[in-house]
C-alpha cells in the first residue's frame, strides 16, 4: 500500500507538470512569434547605415523618426512583426572599410550594410554573401546598375551588391549671382575645355571671391580622374589597370599639370572636410564640385541663384565629350557570416520596392532612383534633380574610375594627390608613382 501510494503520487506529479507545460505553451512569451508560437524567435537584423541620412545639418532638432529610413523600418516591422531592424549609423569611406574588415575577421559585424560599389566592395568579397541566387530575373530586371555590384563589372559575374542608388553625374554647382558679377554667363557661353574653365575662375577671383571649393581627396576622382577617363575611354581605363597603358603617358600628364596650375594660381580652397561646401552655402565660394546629394541643401541656401553644370571637357581631343563620372556609387551587401541572410535580403527587396522608392524620393532625402518603374519626373519638382536623372542615363556618363581601380591603387592615389596638387611632387613623378604601385599589385597577383 505504501509503494502504491508513492507510485500514485509520482504519476500525479508527472501529470501536473505535463499539464503545466501545456498551459505555458498557449501563452505568448517574450521573443515568441505574433501568434504565440515560442518556436519562432524574433529576428533582429543589424543594419550598418552609411547611406540614409539621419541628421539634418540645417535642422538639428529634426528627430530620427522623421527621416525616411526610420519611417520605412516602422512600415516593415508593422508588416513583419517577427522581424526587428537595428540601425547603427556608421560613416562611409575609409572608416567603414576598416571597421567592416575588422568585424569580418571576427565575424561579429552587421547582417547588412551599404558600401561603395565596384572594387571598394569587391575587396571584401571574402565576407560577402553571393546574391545571384536570391533574386529572380524579374526582380533584377526592374533595377538598373547591377554591374556596379557584380564581379568583373559585367553580366554573368557573381553578384555581391544590390544597387543602392545612383549618384547621377558628378558636376559643378555654382552661385549664379557671383558668376554674373564676374561677367560670366554659362548659358550664353558654355565652357568648352579646361582653358575656358580656368579663365572663368580667374575672372571670379578678380572680384575678390574664392572661385572653387573642393574636398580632398574625393574631388580628385570627380574632376581630374574624369579627364583621364574621358581621354582614354572606358576600354582605356581597363588598359591602365592591366598595365597595357600607363598613367605617365604624355597624353595624361598634362591633366595633372593643369590641375596643379589651379592651385598654384590660388583659384582653389580645399580640405578633407565639408568646409568649402558650407562656405558655398554662405555665398563665400562661387563653385563647388557636387552631385544630386548636395542639391537640396544648396537650393535652401541659394534659392534661385543656384546653378549646375557638367565638368567641362579637358580638351577637344578627348574620346568622350560632355559627360562626367557617376552611376551607382554604392550597393547593399549582406555578410556571409550572418545567420539572417534571407531576412536581410527580404528587407533589401522591401527598400527597393516601387512603393518604398516612391516614399524615398518624396521624402526629399534622395532625388534619383535606380528602378525602372518609378518616374522621378512625376514626383520631383526640383529642376536640377530632374536634370541629374537625365544625365545619369546618358552614355557619356562614365562609371566611377576609382571604383574600377584596385582599392590599393586608389589608396595610393589618395595619399599622393595632395603632394601633386601643391607642387611638392611633379606631375610626372605623381603619375610614375601610380604606375609603380599598379605594377606592384599586378606582380603580387600573379
Amino acid at each position: 500500500m505504501r509503494f502504491k501510494t508513492i507510485l500514485t503520487a509520482a504519476v500525479s506529479s508527472v501529470i501536473v507538470l505535463a499539464l503545466a507545460a501545456c498551459s505555458g505553451s498557449s501563452g505568448t512569451k517574450e521573443g515568441s512569434g505574433a501568434n504565440g508560437d515560442s518556436s519562432k524567435q524574433k529576428v533582429n537584423i543589424v543594419f550598418w547605415n552609411t547611406g540614409y541620412p539621419t541628421v539634418d545639418e540645417n535642422n538639428k532638432s529634426k528627430k530620427k523618426e522623421d527621416f525616411y529610413i526610420y519611417q520605412a523600418i516602422k512600415r516593415y516591422e508593422t508588416a513583419h512583426p517577427e522581424v526587428s531592424i537595428e540601425v547603427q549609423d556608421v560613416p562611409s569611406g575609409d572608416e567603414l572599410f576598416t571597421k567592416f574588415q575588422t568585424a569580418g575577421i571576427a565575424k561579429n559585424g552587421p547582417d547588412m550594410t551599404v558600401i561603395w560599389s565596384g572594387t571598394y566592395m569587391l575587396r571584401f568579397k571574402q565576407f560577402l554573401e553571393p546574391l545571384s541566387g536570391y533574386f529572380t530575373p524579374e526582380e533584377k530586371s526592374r533595377i538598373v546598375g547591377w554591374d556596379a555590384g557584380t564581379e568583373g563589372f559585367k553580366e554573368g559575374g557573381e553578384v555581391y551588391g544590390v544597387p543602392f542608388s545612383t549618384d547621377g553625374t558628378f558636376g559643378l554647382l555654382y552661385n549664379k549671382k557671383i558668376l554674373a558679377d564676374a561677367g560670366v554667363d554659362l548659358e550664353a557661353h558654355p565652357l568648352k575645355n579646361f582653358n575656358d574653365f580656368e579663365e572663368m575662375l580667374l575672372k571670379i577671383k578678380s572680384k575678390g571671391v574664392t572661385p572653387l571649393g573642393l574636398k580632398d581627396p574625393d574631388t580628385f576622382y570627380h574632376i581630374p580622374n574624369y579627364w583621364i577617363a574621358q581621354t582614354v575611354g572606358s576600354a582605356g581605363l581597363e588598359d591602365l589597370v592591366s598595365g597595357k597603358k600607363n598613367f605617365s603617358d604624355p597624353q595624361l600628364v598634362p591633366i595633372i599639370k593643369a590641375w596643379n596650375d589651379m592651385y598654384a594660381k590660388d583659384l582653389v580652397i580645399s580640405d578633407q572636410s565639408d568646409q568649402s561646401l558650407q562656405l558655398f552655402y554662405q555665398g563665400q565660394v562661387a563653385m563647388v564640385a557636387g552631385g544630386n546629394g548636395a542639391i537640396a541643401n544648396a537650393r535652401k541656401a541659394l534659392g534661385d541663384d543656384l546653378g549646375m553644370m557638367k565638368v567641362p571637357d579637358f580638351n577637344d581631343q578627348v574620346l568622350i565629350h560632355d559627360g562626367g563620372v557617376g552611376g551607382v556609387g554604392a550597393t547593399f551587401v549582406v555578410t556571409n557570416y550572418s545567420k539572417k541572410k534571407q531576412e536581410a535580403v527580404d528587407f533589401i527587396k522591401f527598400l527597393m520596392s516601387k512603393e518604398e522608392q516612391v516614399n524615398k524620393i518624396e521624402s526629399g532625402e534622395a532625388g534619383l532612383s535606380v528602378v525602372k518603374d518609378v518616374d522621378v519626373s512625376q514626383m520631383a519638382s526640383e529642376p536640377l534633380i530632374l536634370e541629374q536623372q537625365e544625365w545619369a542615363n546618358e552614355p557619356s556618363t562614365i562609371f566611377w574610375p576609382d571604383n574600377v581601380y584596385p582599392a590599393e591603387l586608389t589608396s595610393e592615389i589618395s595619399s599622393l594627390q595632395s603632394l601633386a596638387m601643391t607642387g611638392k611632387m611633379t606631375a610626372e613623378e605623381f603619375m610614375g608613382k601610380i604606375d609603380q604601385k599598379r605594377d606592384e599589385l599586378l606582380k603580387s597577383s600573379r
